[in-house]
């Protein structure tokens, strides 16, 4: 049980505190991206009311895991590859655009 929410795969009787979840310090020595995001979330979760704390749970792990984001970026690459087989038209990238000449990309080396 992590912060109130079970999981059904760990049935232990251990429980981790708000410190204990996070300690706030990044990979590289920084504070984490994600630990303002943690941060209201527990807040919200010592607060009791759990149910009003589902987007605040739901935020901290699309920081952490990026689920949605890539999800996104895959249905946009399919979107793409299916009009590309269709032959229908499809908007040029950012990187086509910048070696055409058609868009020129500050500090970049990319002809």
């Amino acid at each position: 049980m992590v912060l109130g929410f079970t999981n059904k795969r760990e049935e232990s009787t251990t429980r981790c505190s708000a410190t204990d979840m996070s300690s706030g310090w990044g990979s590289r020595g920084q504070m984490g991206r994600c630990f303002p995001i943690f941060q209201e979330f527990s807040d919200c979760v010592s607060l009791g009311d759990k149910s009003a704390c589902g987007e605040l749970r739901e935020d901290y792990f699309e920081c952490l895991h990026h689920n949605k984001e890539i999800a996104r970026v895959n249905a946009i690459n399919l979107e793409r590859e299916r009009k590309i087989k269709a032959g229908l038209p499809v908007p040029t990238s950012l990187t086509e655009d910048a070696k055409s000449g058609e868009l020129k990309l500050p500090f970049t080396k990319v002809q």
